[in-house]
């Protein structure tokens, strides 16, 4: 994985699909980017985060890309401005470049056109963020451990530069990743190795609680709201005042929540159930999913504006399989951990283990290897050995002849294999193989 180049792109412009295609290109470029749709957001942004680049449209409803110019230009003079726009006109680019902005670019553009512009621009500034990320590159690689992230990989470095990017504003954040990367793990360490941590982190997971429950979970209710609301109450957002809500499997969230989390992202108030009074609120917030959420987008499950409301930041938690460098390190910090917890203080993992579970490609992630540590704690005396670990993470016996078999035996088996890897538990299965729980009971019994 290439490593992230040290600037923060912040692009505004009203239009999601400029927005998608600026972010894919400006991520294969390697730079990390902010997103806002509107001026307004823009500025909220520039406020609370380092920014090394603005890329900007000029026609955008309300406030204009010629006003973000224009203040940026006043408040962060150090600030290169790329102006992007698909209405070309002498009199626009004049203005633009007359009210600050480094460069013009008309659409359509090419890929290395933008690139060029880019880098064009960067030179003109004079930060030069790159010796802290090298003392932090330093310091994280002889730890081998960041806010309890265990790693030393390229990926994992990677997450880290991501995380230390964006710990110290209020930008809202999306993790996406697979079940059982950490990503409550990521939130945390946003959240605690920021200026914040000594406010409230406030964790919600939005598939564990009932549809008809999360908005007032979320937002709290009045007296009388509802049956049993017995006295006013004050929600999770409340609760996280001044500091950071992480709401966990936001891809569950029903149609009416999503509508109320909009509100909350934009006006920055909510309102309890039952209540008519918004109340202000302060927070961080982060999300995050499993499920890739632009495809939830497409299909009508998730609301559009919603997703570019908290995809402000996208950080990517890797899968385990792509972090081989890092099983190792992490076998051997949960061994540390558990065998302490079990009693058991000599037990310790045989060179031939640890190769087995190096091999293995995890598809619980870290999740499924915490709990064959645990496993292996209880079943070994003092070392775990080959014979301790589970049949199916060993290379499988070769065959002389290739199997060909149906779509639903290899589901069976898949899904076999992912409840041995979790100790049977339904719930963690469920969460791996991307599926309700219900869902996972109903495959099982079909198989029986």
């Amino acid at each position: 994985m290439t490593k992230l180049k040290p600037e923060n792109v912040l692009i505004v412009d009203d239009n999601y699909d400029m927005l998608e295609l600026l972010q894919r290109n400006l991520k294969k470029f390697h730079f990390h980017t902010y997103k806002a749709t509107s001026v307004i957001e823009g500025i909220e942004i520039l406020k609370f985060a380092e920014i090394h680049l603005l890329i900007t449209d000029l026609q955008m409803p309300g406030h204009n890309g010629i006003e973000l110019v224009k203040y940026t230009n006043q408040h962060y003079p150090n600030i290169p401005i790329l102006v992007i726009t698909g209405f070309p006109s002498v009199d626009g680019a004049v203005e633009a470049i007359q009210s600050g902005a480094a460069n013009y670019l008309t659409k359509p553009f090419t890929a290395s056109e933008l690139e060029k512009e880019v880098e064009t621009c960067l030179k003109k500034t004079l930060i030069q963020p790159e010796q802290t990320a090298s003392r932090l590159e330093n310091e994280v690689l002889k730890n081998q451990v960041y806010a309890g992230i265990v790693g030393r990989s390229k990926a994992f470095l990677n997450l880290v530069e991501s995380i230390e990017r964006v710990k110290d504003n209020r930008a809202t954040v999306l993790i996406s990743g697979e079940s059982g990367t950490g990503k409550e793990l990521v939130a945390k360490a946003i959240h605690y190795k920021g200026s914040f941590a000594q406010h409230p982190f406030i964790a919600v997971n939005c598939g564990a609680i009932a549809e008809n429950l999360l908005e007032s979970e979320l937002f709290g209710y009045e007296k009388g709201a509802f049956t049993g609301a017995n006295q006013t109450k004050d929600g999770y957002f409340q609760a996280a005042k001044g500091g950071s809500i992480f709401l966990d499997e936001i891809a569950t969230a029903p149609m009416n929540v999503q509508v109320k989390l909009l509100r909350a992202l934009q006006e920055k108030e909510v309102v309890k159930v039952g209540g008519h009074q918004p109340e202000k609120i302060q927070l961080r917030v982060i999300a995050a999913t499993n499920e890739n959420l632009y495809k939830n987008v497409q299909e009508g499950s998730f609301r559009e504006d919603l997703y570019y409301r908290l995809n402000v930041v996208d950080i990517e938690v890797p899968p385990l399989r792509k972090r081989k460098k890092d099983i190792e390190i992490i076998a051997l910090n949960l061994l540390k951990k558990y065998k302490a917890e079990f009693r058991k203080p000599h037990v310790e993992f045989s060179k031939e283990a640890l190769e087995i579970l190096t091999n293995y490609s995890w598809p619980g992630n870290v999740r499924e290897l915490e709990n064959l540590v645990q496993r292996s704690i209880l079943m070994a005396e003092t070392k775990i050995e080959i014979s301790h670990l589970p049949e199916h993470i060993k290379y499988p016996e070769p065959s002389s002849e290739v199997e060909l078999t149906s779509l639903r035996e290899v589901e069976k088996k898949y899904i076999q294999k992912v409840l041995d890897s979790v100790g049977n538990n339904k719930s963690k299965a469920a969460k791996i193989l991307g599926i309700d729980r219900k869902t996972l009971s109903n495959k099982i019994k079909q198989k029986l």
